[in-house]
């Protein structure tokens, strides 16, 4: 069995479970993602269905166009600056029209 790899649905992020972890996941557990701190349920492995318990930051994770640099922004920030190269952007917010609370993620 391999170790399995859990995108983030808040951060977009990849988390690794390894595989003598996942032989012992009940629908209690959980765990938090090293990118951005949410807590992340695993319901299934086979197929993989992730659930988000809580999420980490207050902020949302934007992707840097010039240089692929994912960070967190305020929600509705007009205009933000890449920590990394410095590029000055606008986030396109068009596709936050529904809460992530109410979303079950499936990989």
């Amino acid at each position: 069995m391999e170790d399995l790899k859990v995108i983030c649905p808040v951060c977009g992020e990849p988390n690794y479970v390894p595989a003598e972890d996942q032989e012992e996941f009940t629908p209690d557990d959980y765990f938090e993602c090293e990118s951005c701190g949410s807590y992340l349920q695993i319901l299934s492995t086979d197929p993989l269905e992730v659930v988000v318990l809580e999420d980490g930051e207050e902020g949302l994770f934007v992707d840097c166009p010039e240089c692929g640099l994912t960070f967190e922004v305020d929600r509705g920030e007009e205009e933000v600056v890449c920590p990394e190269c410095g590029h000055r952007f606008a986030p396109d917010w068009s596709d936050m029209e529904e809460d992530e609370e109410d979303i079950d993620y499936r990989g």
